[in-house]
């Protein structure tokens, strides 16, 4: 049971594959692409981590409303809406001139989604960890069954390509970015979304930490 997040990850996985069908399309023989061109094997590492960056908070989201309905707020979330109320202080009006149920939870998953874009950096493997115990279950878990399906070193090669990233849009650097590993990239990117999605959907089916 895919969640919302991870459709719209699929969408923005896709265009990043996207520059990379183009950047391939644009090879002519022997040596690189014209320079223009060569920037789109980066565009899809920015693209790709930021990909992952949303799924990350809209999956947090998901499991946090999922869990406020079904329990007491424990005090990290208590936390947590009074930041967001502190940023969206007509939240409460907001929601209470709702018309149903729907709309108003729907209201709430917006504002705890908003507050993670602006306020969380879900980059790199500690961003996926920290996830995955929100989901309830265990980082190591993750990382071995990546292991086991072929991705070897699956949280150092995250940090790494997170860290071009960060090298493409804060420092206006141009590491070489291969288009063949990009796509590994790309790959990886998948399986670690669709090991945590399937995580969050178990979750959501049997209650949080169960």
């Amino acid at each position: 049971m895919p969640t919302k997040a991870k459709s719209t990850f699929d969408v923005n996985i896709q265009r990043a594959s996207y520059f990379l069908d183009i950047h391939a399309g644009a090879q002519r023989g022997a040596g690189a692409p014209k320079l223009p061109l060569r920037e789109l094997p980066r565009g899809a590492i920015v693209f790709a981590v930021g990909a992952i960056d949303a799924y990350l908070s809209e999956v947090s989201a998901e499991i946090i409303v999922r869990e406020l309905q079904e329990n007491a707020a424990p005090p990290e979330l208590r936390e947590l809406l009074r930041r967001i109320q502190t940023e969206i202080p007509t939240l409460a009006l907001e929601i209470a001139l709702l018309a149903t149920q729907r709309e108003r939870v729907n209201r709430i998953r917006e504002a705890v989604v908003e507050h993670f874009y602006n306020n969380i950096s879900n980059h790199g493997s500690k961003a996926v960890a920290r996830t995955v115990r929100r989901i309830g279950g265990k980082p190591a878990d993750l990382w071995s069954a990546l292991g086991a399906a072929g991705y070897r070193e699956a949280r150092q090669k995250l940090d790494r390509w997170t860290d071009i990233r960060h090298r493409i849009v804060h420092q206006g650097k141009k590491p070489g970015v291969w288009r063949e590993h990009a796509r590994g990239f790309i790959d990886l990117a998948r399986a670690v979304v669709s090991r945590v999605d399937q995580l969050a959907a178990d979750a959501m089916i049997h209650g949080h930490g169960k």
